[in-house]
């Protein structure tokens, strides 16, 4: 099935999903990022990679696979403390 015009370039959930696969393999021990998922972006999904800063980032490519890739700095994530229960 093809997409209409209007649907042209318009990523759906499964083709981010699998593009997103696609890309967290290939960043996997990259300590500049912070994580990789699938976020809603303008009517359509896309592939976001967090990053540490945005200086520092990675070579990424605008799209996989058709899908568009965004990058979004969020700084050094850590663990936080261990709760024992519902605060």
């Amino acid at each position: 099935m093809t997409a209409a015009p209007e649907d042209a370039g318009r990523a759906s959930r499964e083709a981010a999903s699998a593009a997103k696969s696609r890309l967290a393999g290939v960043l996997a021990g990259d300590g500049r990022v912070n994580g990789v998922g699938v976020v809603r972006w303008r009517s359509a999904y896309a592939v976001r990679v967090s990053v540490v800063t945005e200086e520092d980032r990675p070579d990424l490519p605008a799209e996989v696979d058709g899908v568009p890739v965004r990058v979004e700095a969020v700084g050094e994530i850590t663990a936080g403390p261990v709760r024992d229960g519902p605060s």
